[in-house]
């Protein structure tokens, strides 16, 4: 069994927030959306996590977008008319740390990633780790930059510097090598993501992990609230770039 998928699942628990760590998060930091076109918090915002605000984009830039608009998005831009190109590699020039791609509308998702910030280094700054929501810019451009269409959120993503990038199981192990510093699952997560990524063949560990996500909607739900993050995890979250 997929070891980290199970921990990543596990941290669904209370609508997105996890079970193991109580008290790490306070009902008053956890908000109603704003509406298509409102106006969020700026720590919403620069946090990049914010599910209304995806949903926004994603009406106002996909299905709303004229066939042209779309046809220049496929033939290498981004919103704003950037190349993908060159959003790939700036959001690694300051900053060379993995960044993980998560779909920011739904419950399994987003509990994954309240499960990670309170368990890879929670008492320090940065972490192993930063997350941006696939509907983004830098996660459309990221996508493009690992061969997939940038409208494709059926999968985490795990996106390093030296241009791999890596997909389901294989993404959900190399995380799991990656958490529990500072914090009661080191050493036993990356050693028990080591065993199982060695043991477990791919066709299974992306056998389960294609039907936990083809169901994750059904069984979980989509977001209709964001998480208020505390100082700590800002700076994990990779913002739109400046043009």
């Amino acid at each position: 069994m997929n070891f980290l998928f199970f921990l990543l699942t596990w941290g669904v628990g209370c609508n997105g927030f996890s079970p193991l760590v109580p008290g790490t998060i306070q009902p008053g930091l956890r908000t109603q959306i704003c509406g298509v076109g409102g106006v969020c918090f700026p720590l919403q915002v620069a946090a990049g996590c914010c599910a209304s605000i995806l949903r926004a984009q994603a009406e106002a830039f996909g299905a709303s977008k004229s066939g042209q608009e779309n046809d220049a998005l496929s033939a290498g831009s981004v919103r704003g008319g950037r190349s993908w190109q060159v959003l790939a590699q700036r959001v690694f020039q300051n900053d060379d740390r993995p960044i993980i791609l998560y779909d920011g509308i739904c419950n399994l998702c987003n509990g994954g990633v309240n499960f990670m910030l309170d368990w890879d280094s929670p008492n320090e700054e940065r972490g192993n780790f930063r997350f941006a929501a696939l509907q983004s810019d830098v996660g459309r451009a990221l996508l493009q930059r690992g061969g997939k269409e940038p409208d494709d959120c059926s999968s985490i993503v795990l996106a390093l510097e030296d241009g791999n990038t890596y997909h389901k199981g294989e993404a959900v192990l190399r995380i799991g090598q990656g958490l529990g510093r500072g914090t009661a699952l080191d050493p036993a997560a990356p050693i028990l993501s080591s065993i199982a990524k060695a043991v477990v063949p791919v066709f299974l560990r992306d056998g389960l992990y294609d039907y936990i996500a083809k169901n994750r909607y059904v069984w979980f739900g989509e977001s209709n609230e964001c998480r208020l993050w505390d100082d700590r995890f800002d700076e994990r979250f990779v913002g739109d770039l400046e043009p």
